[in-house]
């Protein structure tokens, strides 16, 4: 048994070569067998003699460094393409629309997605964003959203940045710069901004709680504010001890106002538990909702894609049996008037060849009547010497 790498597959054999230099030839395997693919086999017979096999390692090295060098050239031509389709950063944007825009590593826009109808809205108006500077793409949408005056109902502005952590500190830096720059633009219209930097991480945990990544992180820090206020209430309240009791004092009072604190102190907490719960399925139910309306929307435009795919093909098909149609017509025409030409090539040949029979004709009717004329005056001469004799022989 040897190893080789297969050269040419046919029906029944592939041609493999060994790292001796052997071509061999080898029964093809069973399931697919790939040019290129390193196998082991049992060889049928030697295809070269062995003092071929120099130039064999020769024309073997030469072919490894082509496909090497073509390996290079096409892992280069599509570096550029993946590495531009590659989000290094998403930047959420929170007013009542709320939107996410993807970057990629030159800081350019390559996706944008909403997470409320308001959203989808401000989106639909936006054009040319693909590919332009981030910059440009978020001056332009909040262009937008001032347009739509969003800014005077809602005075509250909220922008975070999820970065990949293994994405350049310089790159970081730069994204934050414009931001920031971004941030001072839209202080001119009098609102309240709020920025945020966080990874991709809180992303995913966003996406399936069903919100946008800027109100999850806010959430969270509002939840970690509210816990650690119930923390500091659930602290142990210091309390002093009594040696004596003296006369004419009632010490009573101040453990009934203590003990009132502690029970209105557990009350507020229980109070405020069941509110935070309250809201906490609240937001269930909203994102639950939120959830069933993307899934009909999507439905919706599923469907609404199929209609138009199926169009599309009956479309394609009708023009296919129109030109089907058409080439059709053409070949008969076209049959038509070869069969019209070769009728007239046909009458063309039979005029001729009556022509030439006429002549031939003609032809041989003139040398008969030369003849006749030779034959006529050769039987006149005869008959003068005749006579010539005869008048002779009486003399």
């Amino acid at each position: 048994m040897k190893k080789g790498i297969v050269l040419e597959v046919h029906d029944e054999d592939v041609t493999i070569l060994t790292p001796e230099g052997e071509f061999l030839k080898s029964r093809k395997q069973k399931g697919h067998v790939d040019i290129g693919e390193e196998i082991t086999f049992f060889p049928l017979h030697q295809t070269e003699k062995s003092r071929m096999k120099k130039v064999h390692s020769i024309l073997i090295s030469r072919w490894t460094m082509i496909v090497a060098a073509a390996i290079i050239i096409l892992a280069l031509s599509f570096y550029p393409r993946y590495v531009s389709n590659q989000v290094y950063a998403y930047i959420s944007v929170d007013v009542n629309p709320s939107i996410e825009l993807g970057v990629n590593k030159k800081m350019e826009v390559i996706s944008m997605e909403a997470y409320n109808d308001e959203g989808r809205k401000i989106i639909e108006q936006l054009v040319e964003w693909k590919k332009q500077d981030i910059s440009k793409v978020t001056t332009d949408l909040f262009d937008v959203i001032r347009q739509q005056g969003y800014f005077k109902e809602n005075r509250e502005v909220l922008i975070a940045s999820l970065i990949n952590n293994e994405t350049k500190s310089s790159w970081k830096t730069e994204m934050q710069g414009k931001i920031t720059a971004l941030s001072e633009t839209i202080k001119t219209e009098n609102v309240n901004i709020t920025t945020m930097e966080s990874t991709l991480n809180k992303r995913t945990d966003a996406l399936k709680e069903g919100l946008s990544p800027g109100k999850f992180i806010q959430k969270e820090k509002e939840q970690e504010t509210v816990d650690s206020v119930d923390t500091s209430k659930r602290e142990v309240i210091p309390t002093t001890q009594v040696k004596a009791k003296p006369s004419g004092v009632n010490i009573d009072a101040p453990k009934s106002e203590k003990t009132s604190e502690i029970v209105s102190k557990a009350g507020a907490e229980k109070a405020l538990k069941a509110e935070q719960k309250e809201k906490k399925k609240d937001r269930k139910e909203a994102r639950v909702n939120e959830k069933a309306k993307r899934k009909t929307e999507r439905n919706e435009k599923k469907a609404e894609r199929k209609m138009e795919r199926n169009e599309k093909k009956e479309e394609r098909k009708t023009e296919r049996n129109e030109k089907k149609e058409e080439r059709k017509t053409e070949r008969n025409e076209k049959k038509e008037e070869r069969k019209a030409e070769r009728k007239e090539k046909k009458e063309e040949r039979k005029a001729e060849r009556k022509e030439r029979r006429q002549d031939r004709k003609e032809d041989r009717e003139h040398i008969i009547n030369e003849r006749k004329k030779d034959l006529k005056k050769k039987e006149n001469e005869v008959r003068q010497n005749i006579k010539l004799e005869k008048e002779l022989w009486h003399h």
